[in-house]
């Protein structure tokens, strides 16, 4: 398994510490820790991280509008909530923002662990009360975009042909065919006109 790269957001700096000093002996790699929405911007901007823990309460934020501001703006970066309360409508609203993993604060830390894992290979990762609610939300799994194949729908928003993203992305023209199709596929378009047009909707490139 490649390392899990984490940023972490919780106005409480024991409990930060705390989760990371499990995920990091679990191979994981924290990448930071940051109490204030100001920090958390300017290091999404700067740092590179696969996956977002959030707390869902901190003193500057109102609601679930950092989860949709997040998803909006950095949409390669998965989501999950960490958090103590606990209700059906709470799981509901978050994974209708695009959040992928939600755990309560009273779970043992190993489920923390199960769900950076199960977040990272795509999968909607929530506590077993709430699996009713993932049949809504099924189409994340097989329309989420890999890294590599957003990449691939950016350059080809800035037109370059296959070749030319091959040549930049140091792979074959056939494997740029091959994601493509995949793309394709994922977002249930046919051409790429339908592909721009889907991906901009979903937040992975900007028109």
């Amino acid at each position: 398994m490649n390392e899990i790269k984490v940023g972490l957001f919780d106005d409480h700096p024991a409990v930060a510490q705390g989760m990371k000093s499990f995920l990091t002996s679990q191979k994981v790699d924290v990448v930071f820790c940051c109490d204030n929405k100001t920090t958390l911007f300017s290091l999404l901007t700067s740092v590179k991280i696969d996956i977002l823990i959030l707390d869902i309460i901190a003193p500057d934020v109102t609601g679930l509008e950092l989860f949709e501001t997040v998803s909006k703006n950095f949409p390669k970066i998965k989501l999950i909530a960490y958090t103590s309360l606990n209700s059906v409508m709470l799981v509901e609203n978050l994974l209708s923002l695009g959040v992928k993993g939600f755990i309560n604060k009273r779970q043992p830390a190993i489920d923390i662990f199960a769900c950076v894992k199960s977040v990272y290979d795509n999968e909607v990762s929530i506590p077993k009360e709430y699996h009713f609610l993932t049949s809504k939300y099924r189409s994340f799994k097989s329309n989420i975009l890999s890294s590599r194949e957003i990449e691939i729908v950016e350059l080809i928003a800035k037109e370059l042909t296959s070749c030319e993203i091959a040549e930049k992305l140091f792979i074959s023209p056939f494997t740029v065919e091959n994601h493509r199709k995949t793309i394709f596929k994922k977002l249930e378009v046919k051409n790429l006109a339908g592909m721009i047009v889907a991906a901009s909707s979903i937040g992975y490139i900007s028109q």
